[in-house]
């Protein structure tokens, strides 16, 4: 049996618009908006706490985005997630991937994964986001059917992640080739020893689905920091947690102040309210 106090937590979590690749600190990540359709989850937690030091031992959480209705009910033309295996969405992102590569004669960059995908409205439009890892070709040989291109290895690969917006009508059923596009991606340089080194090896499984969509902060073994969190966390099962009744301690108020430097405890502040469900 571990030395230390187990606790057990319920969290309730948002999406944020950081990818899990992505380096930037969570408390730096923007919540993403509900009218973007937000993904939330629900997490059980335990943790050890031993002499200051707080640990994941195991963690189980699952994801849903937000109802359809709850979106629709603020703003009716806003874009609706849609699979992340629509033609449609596959198609824009290897268009906009294919442009990218154009613009890097010396790095080509294959899909690491897509993490999502919304259809828009006036211009229809198809809005994606994910991510892309570095090969170990050049744009010109990615084209040649002799050069066999793979992802680098963890740690020598750079990774990126790509918003992009590919106007298109929805009817269209051939691959896109000169559409209008706009797209936002960002390099980003994770070497080995870094603590997202992990979190790529991960995603170099391609057969295994992040949570949340595969794009955001959901669970613990995504997030930024050295826990050891048990990779349960991709689990759609829920844990029951036990309910302990904390005992009540009676204390008499003192009768005068004292006067010392004693910085008073901060109280936790509550829930956060990110936006109304």
């Amino acid at each position: 049996r571990p030395h230390g106090k187990v606790i057990f937590l319920e969290l309730g979590v948002l999406e944020t618009v950081c990818h899990v690749l992505d380096p930037t600190p969570v408390k730096n990540c923007t919540v993403r908006p509900q009218h973007y359709h937000a993904v939330k989850g629900d997490c059980d937690v335990k943790l050890l706490s031993d002499e200051g030091i707080d640990k994941v031992v195991a963690s189980k959480c699952h994801s849903d985005p937000d109802s359809v209705e709850d979106v629709r009910q603020n703003c009716l033309k806003c874009p609706i997630l849609i699979p992340l295996n629509d033609p449609h969405v596959v198609q824009s992102v290897e268009y906009v991937l294919h442009k990218h590569n154009e613009k890097q004669p010396n790095h080509a960059y294959e899909v690491l994964e897509i993490s999502r995908g919304q259809h828009k409205y006036e211009p229809e439009a198809f809005y994606v986001e994910f991510a892309i890892v570095e090969t170990n070709c050049s744009a010109q040989e990615a084209h040649d059917d002799h050069h066999d291109c793979h992802p680098k290895a963890a740690g020598e690969a750079h990774i990126g992640f790509c918003r992009a917006t590919v106007f298109r009508s929805h009817a269209a059923l051939e691959k896109p080739k000169d559409e209008q596009y706009e797209s936002d991606c960002v390099i980003f340089d994770v070497k080995e020893g870094h603590s997202h080194t992990h979190l790529i090896e991960h995603h170099y499984g391609k057969n295994i689905a992040s949570p949340g969509h595969n794009n955001t902060v959901l669970d613990l073994v995504h997030s930024h920091n050295h826990t050891s969190a048990s990779h349960e966390s991709h689990s759609h099962e829920h844990v029951a947690v036990p309910v302990v009744e904390a005992p009540v301690a009676k204390r008499e108020a003192p009768t005068e102040i004292p006067h010392d430097h004693t910085h008073a405890a901060k109280l936790c502040p509550g829930k956060i309210h990110h936006f109304k469900v």
